[in-house]
């Protein structure tokens, strides 16, 4: 009977916690319409500021970490597949089209039963930091999170990231980081990523505006695929916010405990993958917002589609792309030789040379 009685009483009180943080949540909502309705970058601090407060008080509520957003659509809200990574964040639009960010991370130690969170500060550009550095969450770089990825290394535990950053009105960056915790610390940057003979920390890539660039985990195969980028002609290399896809793929694939870099990947689409969900830029209100789309994927072998796809089927999983042939056994074409193959060096990880600072520093 007592146990019962617990049980009951337990239940009420999740309950009302529940419905507490839910009236909590309308009133996030009522400010963060306003922060989205400033007109002035003033008015945009000030209100951020408010917003920032009341979401860290309302994230250290009990019941908090497990709660779901369902009426703040322009807050990113990502969870770890392990139940013990959860960041929450957002960005800021000036009036001149320059981008800021803010949030919080909550890590929960299962072991002490508590859950730790950490304010991300907005002060870095992803161009103004070589990719071997490591750094806090009081000096991030600012970026919207769509992915996340826990593998592990040094016998620890890691989050790999994916992020978005709307940069300039000529650029967008997209960037692979690594979250690690570290006592009571969270960090950015770990050596997982071999490109060549460099370990690097993290990669960044800046492309042109008018362009969108593919950063996926394909988990089927342990790699990570991007798009290729180039110059839209070669007088224009190192400036790369004149950097498009040029219809190549590059991988990150993970052997042993790295990401080691693979150059001309075959990429496609698994047969099971139903839909994608990207960040992009609302061309009439100018904020970043969540698009889902679906995919629909065609077996190049399939008979009823004959005539619909006029390449040979090759997969990852081709042991040998060469002895491919296609239906009227035209001659195989030979493959590259090695001074043929692009310099992973042109991979856009931005070093500052070509970008002037864009982050509005706060306001006193």
């Amino acid at each position: 009977m007592r146990i019962a009685l617990f049980l009951i009483t337990l239940a009420t009180l999740s309950l009302c916690s529940a419905q507490n943080l839910a009236e909590l949540e309308l009133k996030l909502k009522d400010r963060l319409t306003q922060l989205r309705s400033a007109k002035s970058n003033t008015e945009i601090n000030k209100l951020n500021s408010q917003f920032t407060k009341e979401m860290g008080e309302f994230l250290k509520k009990e019941g908090a970490f497990e709660f779901e957003f369902t009426q703040l659509s322009t807050v990113a809200d990502l969870k770890s597949e392990d139940g013990l990574v959860r960041i929450v964040h957002w960005n800021l639009e000036y009036t001149d089209f320059t981008y800021s960010y803010a949030g919080f991370i909550l890590h929960r130690d299962i072991d002490n039963e508590s859950t730790a969170m950490f304010s991300l500060i907005d002060v870095t550009d992803p161009y103004t930091l070589i990719p071997e550095q490591v750094i806090d969450a009081k000096n991030w770089y600012g970026a919207l999170y769509y992915k996340i990825i826990p593998v592990e290394y040094n016998n620890e535990f890691q989050y790999v990231l994916f992020g978005w950053d709307g940069a300039t009105t000529s650029s967008n960056f997209k960037l692979i980081d690594v979250l690690v915790f570290k006592g009571n610390t969270a960090k950015f940057g770990s050596p997982l990523f071999v490109n060549k003979n460099k370990v690097l920390k993290r990669v960044v890539f800046e492309f042109a505006d008018k362009s969108t660039m593919s950063l996926k985990m394909d988990q089927k195969r342990n790699r990570i695929v991007f798009d290729h980028l180039s110059p839209e002609t070669p007088a224009l290399t190192g400036l790369y916010s004149y950097y498009v896809p040029d219809f190549s793929y590059d991988a990150y694939v993970w052997e042993e405990d790295r990401f080691i870099l693979n150059e001309d990947v075959i990429a496609i689409n698994d047969a099971e993958d139903k839909e994608s969900t990207i960040y992009v830029m609302d061309p009439k209100t100018g904020k970043v917002k969540k698009e889902t789309y679906k995919l629909k994927w065609i077996n190049p072998e399939d008979k009823q589609h004959d005539g619909d796809i006029s390449h040979v089927a090759r997969t990852p999983e081709t042991e040998n792309p060469s002895e491919t042939t296609n239906q009227n056994n035209e001659e195989t074409i030979p493959k590259k030789k090695w001074w043929d193959r692009r310099n992973p060096d042109n991979l856009s990880v931005t070093t500052g040379k070509y970008r002037k600072n864009r982050r509005r520093p706060p306001e006193p």
